[in-house]
């Protein structure tokens, strides 16, 4: 078993909660492991700096100097961790995005999950930074080598400049696997270009970046990559000079010299052989020229025998895709060594707001699960298990606000099935109907059914709480990975309620695997944002998620989720008059995504998020009826003078409803002509006195009304900067006759200010 030890400053739980969190967690795996269900989870953790919140790469945008530094160091610490000998360190591409001219970088590790290693000696890996001295003569010295590693014709390399300078910036060597005649060899060609010298693109990306693809007339008959198995030994390097047709290869391996170092650009290939083999050559080659270099360009295919994780910039985060951990001893030990590491490069999982609040990455932390294989995915093996969690989570949602990030709702990038299109339920149903519980149907159709539903507003199959894009994408064979992305989770602020997150979900695949969850889709309709705003219905959602696991067998314990609560819904103040409580505290409020504006001469879409809301709930209220559906009779709590919506929560004096306002102004956002409704003043009314008990007034900036320009360094800054904007009152001397109180039927628990 292993054992967690403490890593971060401040801890949920107790040693007695986190022991009985870990018993249930080898309860759950004992009963996976049962079932034959054959599990496997991994997730996508977002880190942030400890050193820096201030700069862009830190809050919005995604690349950065820096990032890319500690990104470097958290790869090499991570593979010296988890002590995955024979693996490769690499430096290449990641997505690309409009508006930015090359893919970001994505640096990974990758390794034989049979034991056979990829690259051998760790010292011809080049290290970042350091000044080997070579230059363009190494990098022809190398190429040269290399070609002669795969004996093919030394007259196919190419010579690439630059337009600016006629520099040589580097060479290329068109290569690809090929068959022939029933054998299969490395094989290059000629490229024939339209003037004496292949000139790249503008730019200061990879030489494999920039070349001029386009302005080549290549073959009609492309030469087409051998796929091999990669326990295939067949393929033999030609023995003869047999090259293949002028412009047939399309494809090309590249080296340059940058900063003293070597830099190799993979080539894009289909099959994982076909990149494994040609590491091994460059690793030949660095051996015998005593060059080590840095492997960029394209990562390898996704191959069951081949393990990673990679390392990636996302706007004000570092992003690491951690590979999946098939038990619940091996997701600890992962996740552990993850965040220990992530502090080692002064990386932390939580920041400030400028008023204070404190808050996650900004990141997701999105959770993978699936199987070792792709026919082995519980998800393709059962297609129930699929129907039975998105219809937990829509009749659940505590379970989408809780875990979420502040930006949620239909605009969000991962809305609820219900809150992207009205009419998803509907069609989901008779989706469903073709998922029931002992049916076998095919991976294709699996995805045929819901990809057109699992999106989000525009089409987006990517930007939903329940993303299939790697379950089995008929169009991707790529992307065919059996895997389940829930990303409705944002990230946690430790590293212990991050595993309880994911011991939430194995406990439920392990419930819907034993009795498939079938009841019905509920049309929660403006509920979903009026009363699941509110963080004491999401409470009592969760109550009954957690009654339902342990009528199942899973005793998960209410107050092990009380830290997500006080993290997600953070107390703005409280105060006591009379016997009667009142206590305000962060609620929900969702965003809106604007139209289309142009923006530095392109078009952008900005989020609203000038909105905020705020629970109000009252404590000790007597002589009002403890009934759950009605509102608070002789105690009123006016905000601004109007009466909340106040509702009793069934205990006897305990009323609970919303203030949604307007928090702050932009250029651009809905209803600019409606002001800042802060500060917001709270009085507690006896409506039979015609009195007023005391109240507060909470604002969004400072006291002397000037906001704030710095963000808090650490959490005694913060919490200042929250305590100073909460003010308790006294009184009002004057008799007070609250207004009546108007309810609205589509939101009747919120007091929306802007409607007053």
């Amino acid at each position: 078993m292993w054992s967690i030890q403490a890593i971060s400053n401040s801890q949920p739980y107790t040693s007695e909660q986190w022991q009985k969190i870990d018993t249930l967690g080898q309860i759950v795996e004992q009963r996976l492991q049962g079932l034959g269900i054959g599990l496997t989870m991994g997730g996508e953790p977002t880190f942030i700096s400890l050193d820096d919140y201030e700069s862009p790469q830190w809050r919005i945008a995604a690349l950065g100097e820096d990032k890319r530094q500690i990104a470097g160091q958290l790869l090499k610490r991570l593979a010296n961790r988890f002590a995955l000998g024979g693996g490769l360190l690499h430096y290449g591409l990641g997505k690309a995005y409009p508006g930015e001219i090359t893919p970001r970088w994505a640096l990974g590790y990758f390794w034989r999950k049979d034991g056979i290693q990829i690259w051998r000696d760790r010292a011809l890996i080049a290290e970042e930074g350091k000044d080997y001295g070579h230059g363009r003569q190494e990098a022809e010295i190398f190429i040269n080598a290399l070609v002669g590693q795969l004996e093919l014709n030394p007259d196919f390399v190419i010579r690439v400049y630059e337009v600016e300078t006629e520099a040589v910036a580097g060479f290329v060597l068109p290569l690809l696997p090929i068959a022939k005649e029933g054998t299969f060899y490395w094989s290059s060609c000629r490229w024939i270009v339209p003037s004496d010298r292949l000139y790249l693109l503008r730019g200061n990306a990879p030489v494999g970046l920039r070349l001029p693809l386009r302005e080549i007339s290549w073959s009609e008959d492309l030469q087409a990559e051998a796929v091999l198995s990669v326990d295939d030994d067949s393929m033999t390097p030609c023995l003869a000079s047999v090259e293949s047709p002028a412009n047939s290869i399309r494809i090309a391996l590249s080296i340059e010299a940058k900063q003293g170092i070597l830099r190799v650009f993979m080539p894009p290939f289909t099959s994982a052989k076909s990149f494994l083999d040609l590491i091994a050559a460059i690793e030949n080659t660095a051996q015998e020229t005593g060059f080590p270099v840095l492997i960029e360009g394209y990562p390898p295919p996704d191959h069951k025998k081949i393990g990673k994780f990679q390392i990636t910039p996302d706007p004000g985060v570092i992003e690491v895709n951690i590979h999946p951990a098939s038990t619940w001893d091996e997701l600890v030990k992962i996740t552990t060594i993850l965040y220990d590491e992530a502090r080692q490069c002064r990386l932390g999982t939580e920041k400030y707001m400028l008023d204070g609040r404190r808050i996650s990455t900004g990141g997701g932390a999105h959770i993978t699960i699936g199987g070792e294989t792709i026919q082995e995915s519980p998800l393709l093996r059962r297609p129930d298990l699929l129907r039975s969690l998105i219809s937990y989570f829509q009749n659940h949602p505590s379970l989408s606000y809780l875990f979420s990030g502040q930006f949620v709702g239909p605009t969000s990038q991962s809305p609820r099935v219900d809150e992207a299109r009205h009419e998803s339920l509907y069609e989901l149903e008779i989706a469903f109907s073709a998922l029931q519980p002992g049916k076998e149907v095919p991976p294709e159709v699996v995805d045929r059914l819901l990809r057109h539903l699992l999106v989000d507003v525009t089409g987006n199959t990517h930007r939903t709480a329940f993303c299939i894009d790697k379950l089995f994408p008929t169009e991707n064979p790529r992307t065919q990975l059996g895997l389940l992305e829930l990303r409705a989770i944002a990230m946690p602020p430790n590293l212990e309620m991050r595993l309880l997150q994911m011991l939430l979900i194995r406990a439920m695949v392990a419930w819907f695997w034993e009795s498939p969850y079938t009841k019905p889709l509920i049309r929660w309709g403006t509920t979903l944002h009026d009363r699941f705003m509110l963080p004491h219905f999401i409470g009592e959602d969760l109550k009954v998620v957690l009654a339902d696991l342990q009528e199942a067998g899973y005793p998960f314990e209410f107050d092990w989720f009380e830290p997500f609560f006080e993290f997600r819904f953070p107390l703005y103040g409280e105060i006591a008059r009379e016997g009667i409580q009142l206590e305000l505290r962060q609620a929900i409020e969702p965003w809106h995504v604007l139209g289309e504006e142009i923006a530095n001469g392109g078009v952008a879409r900005y989020v609203d998020d000038s909105l905020e809301r705020i629970q109000v709930k009252l404590r000790g209220a007597m002589g009002n009826s403890p009934n759950r559906n009605a509102f608070s009779s002789r105690y009123v709590v006016t905000c601004n003078g109007y009466p909340v919506p106040l509702i009793s929560t069934g205990v006897a004096g305990e009323y609970v409803g919303g203030v949604r306002f307007r928090a702050r102004q932009y250029a651009s956002m809905l209803h600019p002509a409606i002001d800042s409704h802060s500060p917001l003043t709270f009085e507690i009314v006896d409506t039979w006195e015609g009195r007023s008990l005391g109240g507060c007034t909470y604002s969004v900036n400072p006291p002397d009304g000037k906001p704030y320009h710095t963000f808090p360094t650490n959490s005694s800054q913060a919490q200042t900067r929250v305590a100073e904007r909460f003010i308790a009152n006294p009184p009002a001397i004057a008799t007070i006759k609250a207004l009546p109180l108007q309810l609205n039927p589509e939101y009747p628990l919120t007091l929306d200010l802007r409607r007053v």
